[in-house]
Protein backbone atom coordinates (compact mmCIF):
# COMPACT_ATOMS: atom_id res chain seq x y z
CA UNK A 1 0.00 0.00 0.00
CA UNK A 2 0.93 3.40 -0.33
CA UNK A 3 -0.59 6.72 0.36
CA UNK A 4 0.36 10.12 -1.11
CA UNK A 5 0.01 13.80 -0.49
CA UNK A 6 -0.02 15.41 -3.90
CA UNK A 7 0.09 18.93 -2.13
CA UNK A 8 3.89 18.31 -0.63
CA UNK A 9 4.52 15.63 -3.21
CA UNK A 10 5.65 12.59 -0.71
CA UNK A 11 4.15 9.28 -0.21
CA UNK A 12 4.97 6.49 2.39
CA UNK A 13 5.73 3.21 0.70
CA UNK A 14 4.40 -0.11 2.97
CA UNK A 15 7.27 -2.14 1.07
CA UNK A 16 5.74 -5.71 2.70
CA UNK A 17 2.35 -4.83 2.85
CA UNK A 18 0.59 -8.19 1.45
CA UNK A 19 -1.54 -6.15 -1.07
CA UNK A 20 0.89 -3.63 -2.02
CA UNK A 21 0.26 -1.35 -4.67
CA UNK A 22 3.51 0.08 -4.91
CA UNK A 23 3.50 3.83 -5.22
CA UNK A 24 3.71 4.90 -9.10
CA UNK A 25 7.32 6.42 -9.52
CA UNK A 26 6.95 7.01 -13.10
CA UNK A 27 3.98 9.40 -12.79
CA UNK A 28 5.44 11.19 -9.80
CA UNK A 29 9.13 10.83 -10.27
CA UNK A 30 10.14 14.28 -8.26
CA UNK A 31 8.07 12.68 -6.11
CA UNK A 32 9.62 12.24 -1.40
CA UNK A 33 8.73 8.39 -1.50
CA UNK A 34 9.20 7.46 2.24
CA UNK A 35 9.52 3.53 2.41
CA UNK A 36 8.35 1.88 5.30
CA UNK A 37 7.66 -1.70 6.68
CA UNK A 38 4.43 -2.98 8.44
CA UNK A 39 7.36 -4.45 11.25
CA UNK A 40 8.08 -0.26 11.65
CA UNK A 41 4.30 0.83 11.59
CA UNK A 42 3.64 -1.84 14.38
CA UNK A 43 6.08 -0.78 16.85
CA UNK A 44 5.36 2.50 18.50
CA UNK A 45 8.88 4.46 18.10
CA UNK A 46 9.57 3.47 14.81
CA UNK A 47 5.90 4.97 14.01
CA UNK A 48 6.57 8.12 15.68
CA UNK A 49 9.82 8.51 13.28
CA UNK A 50 7.58 8.06 10.16
CA UNK A 51 5.24 10.45 11.44
CA UNK A 52 7.31 13.41 12.31
CA UNK A 53 9.51 12.73 9.04
CA UNK A 54 6.02 13.12 7.08
CA UNK A 55 5.44 16.49 9.01
CA UNK A 56 8.25 17.83 8.34
CA UNK A 57 7.74 16.67 4.34
CA UNK A 58 4.08 18.19 4.87
CA UNK A 59 5.44 21.62 6.44
CA UNK A 60 3.28 20.42 9.73
CA UNK A 61 4.76 21.39 13.34
CA UNK A 62 4.58 18.29 15.44
CA UNK A 63 2.55 18.99 18.37
CA UNK A 64 4.52 19.75 21.91
CA UNK A 65 6.11 16.34 23.09
CA UNK A 66 4.77 15.99 26.74
CA UNK A 67 3.93 13.06 28.20
CA UNK A 68 0.45 13.39 28.18
CA UNK A 69 0.36 13.17 24.62
CA UNK A 70 2.91 10.62 24.23
CA UNK A 71 0.55 8.41 26.62
CA UNK A 72 -2.46 9.43 24.19
CA UNK A 73 -0.25 8.57 20.93
CA UNK A 74 0.54 5.22 22.57
CA UNK A 75 -3.03 4.11 23.69
CA UNK A 76 -4.28 5.13 20.09
CA UNK A 77 -1.59 2.86 18.38
CA UNK A 78 -2.35 0.29 20.68
CA UNK A 79 -5.75 0.21 19.79
CA UNK A 80 -4.47 0.19 15.99
CA UNK A 81 -2.43 -2.36 16.21
CA UNK A 82 -4.38 -5.06 18.34
CA UNK A 83 -7.25 -4.78 16.47
CA UNK A 84 -5.20 -6.57 13.46
CA UNK A 85 -6.73 -10.27 13.13
CA UNK A 86 -4.32 -13.21 14.63
CA UNK A 87 -3.09 -14.68 11.82
CA UNK A 88 -1.58 -11.73 10.50
CA UNK A 89 1.81 -11.05 10.61
CA UNK A 90 4.21 -7.83 10.24
CA UNK A 91 6.94 -9.91 9.10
Amino acid sequence: MSLYWPEANVAIDIIDDPGRRPFDIASHPDATVIEVTCEQLADFDANEEIAHELMRHLGVEPPEDSEDYRTRRRKLHQMLFDTLPPNYSTR
